[in-house]
């Protein structure tokens, strides 16, 4: 079985991702690895789409923070133009782990629900989580505080503020979204990570070892 798990970035997939494989002994890869390999062979001339955050990485600090506070919008399109190509890898590695018989949890933002409604060559279960919490911002300081590798550490904190605001906002995005298309949505702001774990684990059917 091929088990989703998406949503905005700084919402606790990878973390809850990481709490199901070592509980149940599943397999699991997140849509930023697979981004990597591909950046690693892809140029902006051969897959444009893949290369489109760069518009918005390539910006300054300070334009970064007047990006998002004026105008959601277009982060977040440039957010689902990359994930849009980097979905077309995760599909065939996902067919590659069902083939050969395996179950995978992918996970990332790469898992869109618009996509995820169009997979129907594959068995699969998918969910999303979010965190629409007006404290958001404070989970992310304190995770980029014990995380010394966390990027976060390095931001100011009104980027900070401003990139929570744009995680709730994508949060609600993501809801809408995936109730449009009957899939369950997990709101992380509520509940510890452990909980939201379970959560996840009950609505993806996965039992010790990987099935479903």
């Amino acid at each position: 079985m091929i088990h989703l798990l998406g949503g905005p970035p700084r919402v606790g997939k990878s973390t809850i991702a990481g709490m199901i494989r070592k509980r149940h002994a599943i397999s699991a890869v997140s849509t930023d690895s697979l981004s990597a390999v591909l950046d690693g062979v892809w140029c902006d001339e051969t897959a444009p789409d893949f290369f489109v955050m760069d518009r918005f990485r390539d910006l300054s600090p300070t334009a970064k923070e007047r990006a998002i506070a004026d105008d959601f919008a277009e982060p977040l399109k440039y957010l689902i133009e990359q994930d849009t190509v980097v979905w077309k890898a995760a599909v065939a590695f996902a067919k590659r782990e069902h083939e050969e018989g395996r179950d995978i949890l992918i996970e990332g933002t790469g898992i869109i629900p618009e996509l995820v409604n169009q997979l129907d060559a594959l068995p699969h279960r998918v969910v999303f989580v979010g965190n629409q919490a007006e404290n958001h911002s404070e989970s992310i300081r304190r995770s980029a505080r014990d995380n010394p590798n966390d990027w976060m550490r390095r931001a100011t904190d009104q980027y900070i503020d401003l990139f929570a605001r744009f995680v709730m906002r994508m949060s609600v995005y993501i809801e809408q979204e995936a109730r449009k298309h009957d899939f369950e949505y997990i709101e992380t702001g509520n509940r510890s990570l452990e909980d939201a774990a379970d959560l996840v684990v009950k609505s993806l059917g996965i039992i010790d070892g990987g099935g479903s």
